[in-house]
């Protein structure tokens, strides 16, 4: 008797426009992919191998790709949940945002599944989790908190290319023009959060907006616990892969930001030197004291 043949998934719809053009067919270096000097940790990691050192490269870039398709999905859940806290955005530039952001996702998708295809086919994800805490996030944030949050992400993610330009050498090729794609069409949607956070300084009474802005500092102190939670189960799997001992393993597990996150909180910052909002002084205190 035969044994029926599930049917075989089906494959992804191609990317639009010059996503569709990045060449994903070079292989996966047994190298760095992403400068190794971008990535940081707390604890003195000298007991690398030099095959460790590259390995948890990969996993970084992979930690870092997560997060990008984490949080692009707050966008969109946020854009398609709650169109009545966008102030002036039109429908159709509402509309061409979510789209942008959702080939973002297939983009990092398509770079996960090419980096390591045993864990991450079929669009899955092994550090992040989509819980109740992040729906009661988005629920939870007024427009200026979300867009101040959404805002300071992007502004993160323009620099990632600027790194990996700085060593092209120590950068695969089809990541970098990933990054080179996702830093240019965030630009435009930074531009978009400027848009609804100086319409909500003008439209709404300060005190307000000032409440909105401290709300933003609490948001993000549990997305960075949600970060830590991340990237702390990737260093499990990889302590047991690499048969570390506990020490080693805690050695790897207090992450600092990258060097373009770093660059991009202090390019936010500078921004809010000329903020409208009431309360952007105090937002940039708190940003200037984490570089």
């Amino acid at each position: 008797m035969q044994t029926a043949t599930p049917p075989a998934e089906p494959a992804p719809a191609p990317l639009p426009g010059a996503w569709g053009r990045i060449d994903w067919s070079s292989p996966v270096p047994d190298h760095f992919l992403i400068p190794e000097h971008h990535y940081r940790m707390r604890g003195d990691c000298s007991f690398l191998t030099p095959g460790q050192r590259v390995r948890l490269n990969h996993l970084s870039v992979r930690f870092s790709c997560e997060s990008f398709v984490h949080f692009e999905r707050y966008v969109i859940e946020y854009l398609e949940r709650y169109p009545a806290r966008l102030g002036p955005l039109p429908e159709r530039r509402v509309r061409c945002f979510i789209d942008e952001e959702r080939v973002h996702v297939d983009a990092f998708y398509a770079a996960l599944e090419r980096l390591r295809p045993e864990l991450h086919a079929g669009q899955r994800l092994q550090m992040h989790r989509w819980s109740w805490v992040d729906r009661l996030l988005l629920r939870l944030s007024p427009s200026v908190t979300f867009f101040l949050l959404a805002a300071l992400f992007e502004e993160m993610t323009l620099y990632v290319p600027v790194v990996m330009d700085e060593r092209p050498e120590e950068s695969y090729p089809p990541l970098h023009e990933v990054m080179r794609l996702h830093a240019r069409e965030e630009r435009g949607h930074v531009a978009l959060d400027e848009r609804v956070l100086a319409h909500a300084a003008k439209e709404q009474p300060r005190w307000r907006v000032g409440l909105q802005v401290l709300l933003m500092l609490g948001v993000m102190a549990c997305v960075g616990m949600q970060m830590d939670r991340a990237w702390k189960r990737g260093v499990e799997q990889f302590a047991r892969d690499e048969g570390l001992t506990a020490r080693q393993r805690r050695a790897l597990q207090g992450k600092r930001l990258s060097t373009s996150d770093e660059m991009g909180v202090r390019s936010f910052s500078k921004r809010l030197a000329s903020s409208p909002l009431c309360g952007a002084g105090l937002l940039r205190a708190v940003l200037d004291r984490l570089t």
